[in-house]
């Protein structure tokens, strides 16, 4: 775990070139890209801190480089990514280098047998999570598997390294099944953060009965090691939060109609503490259905309830909803979604947030004023009550996002965005306000093809 961030570099670029090298000779000419580009952004930020009093601000330019190598053959592709940004910011008047770097491999043993490996990089003392793209359809031990560090912990510099593999098979007509791993890193360059290294071995199984029935089963295990934090008051180390985790959900799916499927859930998680006593485990039963009123309108629904006990604290339920509904026009789109349920959030790069029960809903709408222009829209709303906390603490979250982009000459683009957070909260400490503003202008294009 204390791997310095140059050695996971070291280690991540011999892995891939390892795989490079290792890629079979085919008889089809293999189609080979090299790109490369550059962006320059300005950038500000109303509370860097993320603090509800004594607010710092702060602007920033950078300029970040891009090169990018793909390698695409009937059965394989390969491509990686490597993106270091300068960074000067006008508060410290000090620069810092960020580092972003990935790659990811896909190859096709036979026409039913799919294998991958990804791996990603980051170096950077900035959330490194999209708030246009991530949604509040988290729910218990179902986590992404992109990298997110929670937007709370403010600007602290840390390093991350997430590879993650897998191989699907269909073993019989439309049913797979899948093997996969998640390696996560986590290593925060402040003491009063914990670090963490997550190992995550799952596999699913889906099966087709019939032209009717389907089921599916899930399996995730997680095993978390935390490097806890200093507790700066007394200067001594926190109790170990390491955690083991079993996850499972079995699905019965039935094809109402060709456009409309039912489905039935249960789902069972367990989570043990290797020194807190904070031990617990849950029973999920759900329904739901997915219907597709035409081409471009869409709908899904999850309902049912979920039984949280846990050793240290009293029991709780919680209501667990999934609503999803998408329409799409000519030249815009809309969504809208709405979750409740429960979430983990131990390994999100900050220490206080754990268990919460929650709810959520969120709207995006997509519109393109012309061929090249384009404009965005998302507004959030996600309500927590963490239950690991003494005592128990809400937090209210309101979000709000807009983004325009304009494309020109192929290869240039230029890209105006704001965000808006206001974070309510039961404790004064974990209020803030949050407005930045991000001007980019990039470019990029083939370097070479052969």
């Amino acid at each position: 775990m204390r791997l310095n961030n140059i050695g996971y570099l070291a280690l991540f670029c011999s892995l891939f070139l390892f795989l490079y090298v290792l890629q079979p000779l085919s008889a089809e000419a293999a189609q080979q890209v090299l790109r490369s580009g550059v962006s320059l952004g300005h950038e500000y930020d109303s509370n860097i801190n993320r603090q509800s009093a004594d607010e710092q601000s702060e602007w920033t330019s950078s300029i970040t480089p891009r090169l990018i190598y793909n390698r695409a053959e009937l059965t394989n592709n390969f491509i990686i990514e490597y993106a270091p940004s300068v960074v000067h910011s006008y508060h410290t008047d000090n620069e810092r280098i960020d580092q972003y770097l990935q790659a990811r491999y896909d190859s096709s043993l036979t026409q039913k047998w799919l294998v991958y490996m990804q791996d990603t990089f980051v170096l950077d003392e900035d959330p490194y999570a999209d708030p246009v793209a991530d949604g509040t359809n988290s729910q218990i031990n179902d986590k992404n598997e992109t990298i997110q560090v929670s937007d709370r912990r403010g600007r602290n510099r840390y390093w991350t390294n997430n590879f993650s593999t897998g191989s699907r098979l269909e073993y019989a007509r439309q049913s797979f099944a899948r093997l996969g791993y998640q390696y996560q890193v986590f290593d925060n360059k402040e003491a009063a953060f914990s670090d963490f290294v997550r190992h995550s071995p799952s596999m699913s199984i889906l099966h087709s009965m019939n032209h009717q029935w389907d089921s599916q089963f899930d399996y995730r295990f997680t095993k978390g090691d935390f490097d806890e934090g200093e507790d700066l008051a007394s200067n001594t180390h926190r109790p170990s939060r390491d955690l083991k985790t079993h996850a499972s959900d079995l699905y019965l799916y039935y094809k109402l109609k060709p456009l409309t499927t039912v489905f039935g859930r249960y789902g069972y998680s367990q989570t043990k503490y290797d020194e807190l006593p904070n031990d617990y485990y849950y029973h999920l039963i759900s329904a739901g259905l997915n219907h597709q009123f035409s081409p471009t309108l869409n709908l899904g629904f999850e309902g049912g309830m979920s039984l949280l006990r846990m050793d240290n604290f009293s029991d709780h339920d919680a209501v667990q909803l999934r609503i999803a509904l998408t329409k799409a026009w000519e030249r815009n789109s809309w969504s809208l979604s709405a979750d409740s349920g429960l979430d983990e959030q131990q390994f999100s790069g900050t220490d206080d947030q754990g268990l919460s029960r929650f709810w959520g809903v969120r709207t995006t709408y997509h519109h393109t004023f012309i061929k090249d222009l384009t404009g965005l829209v998302s507004l959030s709303y996600r309500d927590d009550t963490y239950l690991e906390r003494i005592p128990e603490a809400d937090e209210q979250r309101v979000q709000g996002d807009a983004m325009l982009t304009y494309s020109f000459a192929q290869w240039y683009q230029i890209a105006l965005r704001y965000s808006y957070i206001n974070q309510d909260a039961d404790f004064a400490f974990n209020q803030y306000n949050d407005h930045r503003v991000l001007l980019e202008f990039s470019v990029i294009k083939d370097l070479l093809k052969w």
